[in-house]
């Protein structure tokens, strides 16, 4: 096969092969038959270049074999080569597209159904263990204190912002009898609302427009490392959210979006906490996340919504805490203290038995 989604287009490495093998070929040509004793200084120059392009041919080579077949890791945005093998390895969905257990339409009585929903920091970006994202350790835990008694739902998937949230909400109630709605937010969950252009977009990192990346994955590499983060959309991203917040018109939109949550989850007799997942490796002068987090917090405490903010948790640095150095999702030690701190703020307590139906 020349094509594989977990190793991109195996044609175009044989054709890699192909072009430095024809650069050897010429060099060996050119020391075999070229007049350097007649064109001293032009078989200097022209030698050098060729020796040179060789030994760069074999380090690229290294480079686009490590990448193409070795390398396994997630970036923040999951369009590399390594990560969409990640993706493909570590990631197994549910019929209903979610990383998480199938889930039964008919819960067992005096089952407790809590549901968690939030986006790539909820779903376990870059975990690869489903048992290590903080609503699985949070399961566990209701597992310890009484077996059965609690199912915990992982409605999140990488990208979802407020509205999508919403909507898995009103069609999970329904359909999977949910008793609780943890809303875990995390400050670019109103990015869907930014202001965007063909030359500035901040919801999708830029693509090249002159060459194809997808061709090598070497390129792909030092493209991303180092063209991307210079890109206006990235580069200016967090002062972008920053006024976000600070814009009341498009503050009320995300607040009109928060509220019909809390709304729906009140009619409905579901009961609504929200946990504040805060951004990691975040440049405190370009993003002030403390102000973002006590809007939230006004927000849900005028609302009457129990809240837990972690981002004091993970003050100071953070380094330690994410997936790796080109990814700032939250890692497996981060899920933990995430899990320790939502479990002390909520369930420290035994939770009330699920209502049955004649008791609505």
């Amino acid at each position: 096969m020349l094509t594989s989604g977990a190793f991109g287009y195996l044609l175009d490495y044989v054709i890699w092969w192909l072009v430095f093998a024809s650069l050897l070929i010429h060099t060996w040509c050119f020391f075999r038959y070229f007049p350097r004793t007649r064109y001293k200084r032009l078989g200097l120059v022209l030698g050098n270049l060729l020796v040179f392009l060789c030994l760069l041919g074999v380090a690229a080579l290294a480079g686009e074999s490590y990448f193409r077949f070795a390398s396994v890791e997630t970036d923040s945005f999951g369009v590399s080569l390594p990560a969409r093998r990640w993706f493909v390895l570590y990631t197994d969905l549910n019929s209903e597209g979610f990383r998480d257990r199938e889930w039964a339409r008919v819960k067992s009585p005096g089952v407790r159904r809590i549901a968690f929903v939030g986006d790539s920091f909820t779903y376990g970006w870059g975990i690869e263990r489903p048992e290590d994202r903080f609503p699985d350790r949070i399961q566990s835990a209701f597992d310890r204190r009484a077996r059965g008694s609690v199912e915990v739902m992982n409605l999140a998937k990488p990208g979802w912002n407020t509205g999508e949230q919403f909507a898995a909400i009103r069609e999970g109630k329904p359909r999977y009898d949910i008793d609780e709605v943890v809303l875990c937010y995390v400050a670019n969950d109103l990015e869907d609302l930014l202001p965007t252009s063909d030359a500035f977009n901040p919801t999708r990192p830029p693509e090249p427009k002159f060459f194809n990346i997808d061709s090598s994955c070497l390129l792909d590499y030092l493209y991303r490392r180092i063209l991307v983060p210079r890109a206006p959309s990235v580069r200016e991203y967090f002062p972008c959210l920053q006024n976000g917040y600070r814009d009341r018109a498009l503050w009320r939109r995300q607040s009109e979006r928060l509220r019909s949550i809390v709304d729906f989850c009140a009619q409905r007799g579901v009961t609504f906490r929200v946990v504040l997942l805060p951004l990691l490796k975040v440049p405190d002068q370009q993003f002030r996340q403390e102000e973002v987090h006590a809007l939230l917090r006004d927000f849900f405490a005028s609302h009457a919504v129990p809240v837990v903010d972690l981002l004091p948790v993970v003050s100071g640095t953070t380094e330690d805490l994410v997936v790796n150095a080109r990814d700032s999702h939250p890692n497996e030690r981060a899920h933990q203290l995430f899990a320790e701190h939502i479990w002390s703020a909520f369930y420290a307590e035994a939770p009330r038995p699920a209502p049955t139906s004649d008791e609505r």
